[in-house]
């Protein structure tokens, strides 16, 4: 099977007809008709129902046309691929993140990128999410890395991967035995001393969104900007925190935790990668966009 006779014989499976298909393919009636007699010898049965109106695929020929369709689908997708390695064999990717996201991501990522793409350079501009929407808005940046909670609508985003904010204590709450780990009403903490994030922060929002729709009214004792910060003031025992999943993979607490689903369902949302709505991706940088994708699924 080349692709000249794949191509030949998936447009008369499509037209249902020698004549029509010919026209199609510029090539004349007889001609093709001898082809199509050729390819039936050379496999062995025949592809066609001649004597049909429509034409149609015999039982071979149904196999024949599926897997023709699947080596034309191999063949495109080979050639994209090596487009895309000639089209970006080297330059520059300036990727927006915070150092929690980049520790947490680049190490799982960055070792196969390099390997499928060893002359393209990853400069890491590392702040808050809310200065990386600004950098990608600005173009100082290519691509941004942040939770997509009230982000700017002008730019384009994909998801990469769900996340689960988990509620941090260093004492047993009441809770309820759920798939993954146990869960607790939000609204039993209300009153309860917490450290949380400034107000200026993405999960700060949220997490007061949430508190918002319960009618949870916490008793907020410290603040930082730091993930890190409050997960550990949590451990330690001086107040309850709510934070992202990732964080809590990473740390090493001063004592070991309770870790707590919100509710029976969990509190989520979802990390995604921004740009400019008239930035159009390159070859390299879809690929770092699926192996930050697959570094989660």
């Amino acid at each position: 099977m080349d692709s000249k006779q794949i191509q030949y014989i998936l447009k008369v499976a499509e037209c249902q007809n020698i004549t029509r298909a010919a026209e199609q393919l510029y090539v004349s009636q007889p001609a093709l008709s001898h082809f199509i007699s050729k390819a039936e010898e050379e496999l062995g049965a025949k592809i066609f129902n001649r004597g049909t109106t429509p034409l149609t695929l015999t039982q071979a020929g149904e196999h024949y046309v599926k897997t023709a369709r699947m080596m034309m689908a191999l063949e495109e997708n080979l050639r994209q691929e090596i487009d895309d390695l000639n089209n970006s064999r080297d330059g520059e990717i300036r990727l927006g993140l915070s150092d929690m996201r980049a520790t947490s991501l680049l190490p799982f990522a960055l070792p196969e990128f390099r390997r499928l793409y060893p002359n393209v350079t990853i400069k890491t501009v590392e702040s808050s999410s809310r200065t990386v929407e600004d950098n990608v808005r600005n173009g100082l940046v290519d691509l941004g890395i942040i939770p997509l909670y009230d982000y700017g609508q002008d730019l384009c985003a994909k998801v990469l991967y769900d996340e689960e904010l988990l509620l941090v204590s260093s004492e047993d709450l009441p809770c309820e035995r759920g798939n993954v780990r146990p869960w607790v009403d939000i609204e039993e903490v209300t009153g309860r001393d917490f450290a949380l994030l400034t107000g200026d922060n993405r999960l700060r929002r949220a997490v007061d969104a949430v508190f918002l729709e319960h009618g949870v009214k916490p008793r907020t004792v410290m603040e930082s900007r730091n993930n890190m910060t409050v997960y550990m003031l949590a451990t330690s025992g001086m107040a309850l925190a709510i934070v992202p999943e990732t964080v809590v993979r990473m740390m090493n607490p001063v004592r070991i935790p309770r870790i707590y689903s919100i509710g029976k369902s969990g509190f989520h949302w979802n990390i995604g990668a921004i740009r400019r709505e008239d930035a159009v991706l390159s070859g390299a940088q879809e690929q770092l966009i699926r192996l930050l994708r697959n570094r989660y699924l």
